[in-house]
């Protein structure tokens, strides 16, 4: 890549006074990641990706029943298990009449043609996406896993940290860290008074009362820190 690709997008005053609108190439490019890799950051941060290449097509997660509205003996779609379940974007299947829904919300073209440029837009719908779609919330709970195993001799505090690095790959200030180590303490009480939301939040996997409650507490933090505005922005 060339060195002009690679600058950071910091930039000081003088030159955004001189470049407001980076016609010139002063700073490095800003803009929030594609719809596929989007997909696939949340599988790195989360430890779920699968770097296998080439083979059949994924089958992620999607609302029941998309397939058949656009057509009555379509062939049903059936989710992927295993690791495969988790391979990168490029291998998600794909149908111009009936697109991945999750795709298709962050900008992600129908290829009924051959487009030059994404649009790119700003919309409620894809916060909801990374907050409630299955795929999502399934990497948040394995990112809440990783970080609650991480380094078991560690505190909420070196945790927090932990978990907002592998997200934005820089550490937190303050200010940015005192919501998260909030949200744990408030959901730990809460999720010691009731194991079985606690249950239904982790999922299937077994695990015992104490691993069941930072789990479903950690979860928040995941899931927030997948959805922070950096995570899914380039630079």
């Amino acid at each position: 890549m060339s060195a002009t690709y690679c600058q950071s997008t910091r930039a000081d005053h003088k030159a955004w006074q001189q470049d407001p609108t980076n016609e010139l190439l002063t700073r490095g490019p800003r803009f929030r990641l594609s719809a596929e890799a989007i997909r696939d950051n949340a599988l790195v941060v989360s430890g779920l990706m699968t770097h296998k290449l080439g083979g059949p097509p994924v089958y992620p997660p999607q609302p029941e029943g998309i397939w058949r509205h656009v057509g009555r003996n379509e062939p049903k779609f059936v989710t992927s298990v295993g690791p495969d379940r988790f391979r990168r974007g490029i291998y998600v299947v794909w149908r111009r009449s009936a697109p991945y829904p999750s795709f298709t919300n962050f900008d992600a073209p129908d290829r009924a043609v051959c487009i030059v440029n994404r649009s790119r837009t700003n919309t409620p719908l894809q916060a909801l996406t990374l907050l409630n779609d299955p795929a999502y919330v399934e990497m948040a709970q394995a990112f809440s896993k990783r970080i609650v195993n991480y380094d078991a001799g560690r505190n909420d505090r070196q945790r927090a940290e932990y978990a907002f690095q592998l997200a934005v790959s820089r550490k937190p200030q303050a200010a940015e860290l005192a919501p998260l180590l909030e949200i744990v303490q408030s959901q730990r009480k809460r999720f010691s008074k009731d194991k079985q939301a606690a249950r239904q939040l982790v999922g299937k996997a077994d695990h015992d009362s104490k691993d069941l409650v930072e789990l479903a507490s950690w979860f928040y933090v995941a899931n927030i820190l997948l959805n922070l505005d950096e995570t899914i922005t380039k630079g």
